[in-house]
């Protein structure tokens, strides 16, 4: 009947002599289990499974054969299911981050692993008989041993996860010898009733995890660091503005004074006093504005070196002969968009500091200028620097090789009023920071104790003038 097509599994016909009951009458021989798909005349394919065998006649000459169909149709769409699920759960656990295995109940037979876990143990000649299933656990806890720094701790929890309870799981973070960090965990499998019938054992690389929350702690503390600066300017300003008010009224007044006492008597000596104080608080006056950022007016495009080589000669040689200075500047450079004064105060101040790094020793101080290349993720080891892009910028660098910085007051030089210096107003760097905050530049700072101490100043090239 042609209503009644057979096909194999894979859709092709199945013609009458190779029905199994044909094959065995044809050739004496047993079928078992044969597939087939039968297209019923009203369109349903239904699957069956055909067995055939010969039965003997008692005249021993003609043959008849026994052919047997179970229908699995519903047996087969279980299974495929079975498959898919299968084949998703497998694409689900190889799209995890952390290598996954499973094992017989102890540390018995690896009965199935996902992908990543090759990539994070690097198994070598492990990783033949893992695909075959010819490796146990034990075989993988050995390799591990040999990878982490901390042998001992290794060893203690391979033996705590043979102990493991029913309801208990491990969990462990080891350093392994090529840098990165390793978290361990172990977790029992049970069924039903209850009953451990093997292990989850997974293995993360945690290293990119650890580099990226350090990284944000990073950003977060440049963030408060930067916000507590400019609260800092906005403060020092306001006290700064109002001060240099009364210094002005004092200052004009003294003055006065000073013009109309007689020369050589107590009152001129007492007005002159307190003109030198008034200066010398007014300078302070015009430190604060500068870490405020507030006394930077005559913005113009300067040439870098050219303003550095004029801040070394009114600054003047060092003030101890056994210090000297090292200059190399660069002779073709971009232009730079700044205040030139405030330019002369950040290498007034920096040199002045590096001047009073050396002891009775001596040494040498040197400065230069450069443009370099710079990407955005280099800021993130700056002292200070907003969120600059990657592009080229001016460098003003400024190193000495004397008695260096210790970590914690490192971390407090750019403080208004911080010193370490019994004659020091603690305004010097805390400035420098403020007109380069202003310039919209970035400030880096390098030092050990002992070594030396090496600061940059980096500010962004000027934008090329537009042709009207």
């Amino acid at each position: 009947d042609q209503r009644w097509r057979c096909v194999r599994a894979n859709g092709t016909p199945f013609t009458g002599e190779e029905h199994p009951a044909m094959v065995t009458l044809r050739t004496g021989l047993p079928q078992s289990s044969v597939l087939m798909g039968v297209h019923q005349p009203g369109g349903e394919l239904v699957w069956i499974n055909v067995s055939s065998r010969l039965l003997p006649r008692a005249d021993g000459k003609s043959r008849a054969v026994l052919a047997t169909f179970r229908d699995i149709s519903r047996e087969r769409e279980a299974l495929i299911e079975l498959r898919r699920r299968e084949a998703l759960l497998h694409a689900t656990i190889d799209s995890l981050p952390a290598g996954l295995f499973v094992t017989e109940d102890g540390f018995g037979r690896v009965l199935r692993f996902n992908s990543p876990l090759l990539a994070v143990l690097a198994l070598g000649a492990l990783e033949e008989p893992l695909r075959h299933g010819r490796l146990a656990a034990s075989e993988i806890y050995q390799h591990l041993a040999g990878l982490v720094v901390d042998a001992d701790a290794w060893h203690e929890f391979e033996q705590a996860c043979r102990r493991l309870g029913h309801g208990a799981a491990l969990e462990r973070e080891f350093r392994v010898a090529d840098g990165r960090m390793l978290r361990c965990a172990v977790r029992p499998i049970v069924d039903d009733s209850n009953t451990r019938i093997g292990l989850l054992h997974g293995i993360e690389d945690i290293t990119p995890r650890l580099r990226a929350d350090e990284e944000r702690r990073a950003l977060e503390h440049r963030l408060q660091e930067v916000q507590r600066l400019e609260s800092l300017g906005v403060l020092a300003g306001g006290i700064a503005h109002d001060f240099n008010n009364l210094l002005t009224s004092i200052i004009g007044s003294a003055e006065l004074a000073f013009m109309n006492a007689p020369e050589g008597s107590s009152l001129a000596r007492q007005m002159e006093r307190i003109l030198q104080a008034s200066s010398r608080a007014a300078m302070l006056c015009q430190q604060m504005l500068s870490y405020a950022g507030s006394n930077i007016s005559a913005v113009r495009r300067i040439h870098l070196s050219d303003t550095v080589r004029e801040a070394l000669a009114s600054l003047g040689p060092p003030p101890d002969a056994r210090v000297r200075l090292q200059v190399e500047l660069a002779p073709e450079l971009p232009a730079l968009l700044a205040d030139p004064a405030a330019v002369v105060q950040v290498a007034h101040n920096l040199l002045r500091n590096a001047f009073e790094s050396y002891g009775p020793e001596g040494g040498v101080v040197a400065v230069s200028t450069r443009v370099e290349r710079f990407e955005a993720e280099a800021f993130a080891r700056a002292a200070f620097a907003p969120s600059l892009p990657a592009g080229d910028y001016l460098v003003l660098e400024i190193t000495d090789s004397g008695c260096g910085i210790e970590p914690k007051v490192l971390a407090r030089i750019f403080d208004p009023f911080f010193s370490t210096k019994f004659t020091g107003s603690g305004l010097g760097l805390s400035a420098a920071i403020g007109i380069v905050r202003k310039h919209k530049g970035a400030l880096f700072v390098e030092s050990a104790v002992g070594r030396g101490t090496c600061v940059r100043v980096v500010l962004p090239v000027a934008p090329s003038p537009k042709v009207s």
